[in-house]
């Protein structure tokens, strides 16, 4: 049962739901696990409402095959065998996208099926270090051409076409068909983005388009309890703002520079060093290395620099701060510097207990 993806909290009934207008047989054999404060007889048919993407809940139709006791509950592995008829290629897209084997045993929401404001849907095309070759743009202009007739380029060098809801499953089978991927929305390992790398003079002597693509095939599709991004920068100009993410590679003299818990957002967080001198090579490795301490002691949708937080705050009351002033200005986001600097010293000692953790930093 724990090498199917697990959905929790799910209510089902024996009759339909009615979040359906029409419902369709899907074409595979897709078996999942929900779990629910209520059971049902292995056999039963059984309906129930289940998330596919971003704010877009479908109705499945789906036997029950087993049924095991939980602490609180019941764990029902079932069968789909129905979906909602106008997301059945949501539903395929996102369902056979969650095997342990592409998501690291948890389930991300991936971008296909995500619904605008103006009635149309979004689908996230993965591209690591925003490259796509000429056949790859022939295919996603044509898919533009057959949809909204527009695409979006997002700052994480990835790309948003727009389409009709019924149009999903055939966009996806002929992205697949050019070598391109479905992105990570939340819930895992998003785009890696990149900078152009040896194309730019200041490079120091490595390549940040190779480097991500690398990262790209160890990490693609893995899922997390929260969202991970990661940006290479091959020298300190910094032009894929490696410092604003989770983790950050800063190229030096032919090897990276790696830095963690960067964020962007109203209140940002320069990324602090974690480890340096690592090979090209290596990164790919380094990278999994972290993402693996972070499933292991991170909680749900806890963005990486919010637990280096958490871990540093226990240390940092250690040390007596009464001599620091304590400002009541702030920069208009209604954080004062004194706070900025409590957190500042709680996330250097959060790396240190991170730094202690991990192999490769132990090895060096």
């Amino acid at each position: 049962m724990t090498d199917l993806t697990v959905f929790t909290e799910v209510m089902f009934d024996f009759e339909p739901v009615g979040l359906a207008d029409a419902m369709s047989e899907i074409p595979e054999k897709i078996r999942i696990v929900i779990e629910s404060d209520t059971t049902a007889e292995a056999g039963a048919v059984i309906f129930f409402g289940l998330p596919v993407s971003e704010g877009e809940i479908m109705e499945v139709k789906a036997n029950v095959c087993s049924v095991s006791p939980k602490e609180s509950g019941f764990a029902l592995t079932v069968e789909i065998l129905e979906v909602d008829s106008a997301m059945k290629a949501i539903a395929v897209a996102s369902l056979k996208k969650s095997s342990p084997e592409a998501t690291g045993g948890k389930n991300p929401v991936w971008g296909i099926g995500l619904k605008q404001t103006n009635g149309v849907y979004a689908l996230l095309v993965n591209s690591p270090a925003g490259v796509l070759n000429s056949a790859q743009l022939a295919k996603i202009a044509d898919l533009s051409a057959r949809g909204a007739g527009i695409v979006k380029l997002t700052h994480a060098q990835r790309i948003i076409l727009l389409m009709p809801l019924e149009k999903m499953d055939e966009a996806r089978s002929e992205l697949e068909s050019a070598g391109l991927q479905i992105g990570v929305l939340h819930k895992g390992v998003r785009n890696v983005r990149a900078c152009c790398g040896s194309l730019c003079r200041f490079c120091q002597n490595i390549d940040a388009i190779n480097t991500a693509l690398a990262i790209d095939k160890v990490l693609y599709g893995r899922g997390a309890a929260f969202d991970v991004k990661i940006a290479i920068s091959d020298c300190m100009r910094n032009c894929s703002e490696s410092y604003c993410c989770d983790i950050g590679l800063i190229g030096e003299k032919g090897t990276y520079r790696i830095l963690v818990g960067g964020r962007g957002s109203q209140v940002p967080f320069r990324a602090l060093n974690l480890a340096d001198g690592i090979k090209p090579a290596d990164v790919p490795l380094a990278v999994k290395e972290i993402v693996d301490w972070y499933e292991k002691n991170g909680n749900e949708n806890e963005r990486l620099w919010k637990l280096l937080l958490r871990l540093g705050e226990a240390e940092i009351k250690k040390y007596d701060l009464s001599a620091v002033e304590k400002p009541l200005n702030d920069l208009g986001d209604g954080v004062d510097e004194y706070s900025r600097f409590k957190d500042q010293l709680a996330r250097m000692a959060g790396v240190k207990v991170m730094k202690n953790s991990i192999s490769f930093c132990c090895r060096k």
